[in-house]
């Protein structure tokens, strides 16, 4: 998976927990959930700064809060590069491009 800037994101953070309500939907979407889980495993400060300003959809405007919520996004960004916390979003179409290459050889 490429990497993700951070502006996208805090763009796929707002969305998860936003639109998909990842806190209390019952079935919220699968990438929704990884960004979810990952946020979770973050240092408690980083953590409730990203699920704060994911919440209100916008970056914080304290010098404090704005720093916590970089480091936690840089954080997630390296936490989203490892091979077992792919976005499905992003791998859609390699997964299979890939499978039907080796079916037809």
């Amino acid at each position: 998976m490429r990497a993700l800037s951070r502006s996208e994101l805090s763009m796929l953070l707002t969305w998860a927990f936003n639109e998909q309500e990842v806190e209390t939907a019952a079935n919220p979407h699968v990438d929704a959930l990884t960004l979810y889980f990952n946020v979770m495993a973050l240092p408690v400060p980083e953590a409730v700064a990203i699920v704060t300003h994911a919440r209100a959809g916008a970056a914080p405007e304290d010098p404090v809060q704005l720093a916590l919520w970089t480091r936690g996004l840089s954080l997630l960004c390296d936490m989203l590069q490892q091979p077992m916390c792919e976005l499905e979003m992003f791998t859609r179409g390699t997964k299979t491009e890939a499978s039907s290459t080796a079916s037809a050889a």
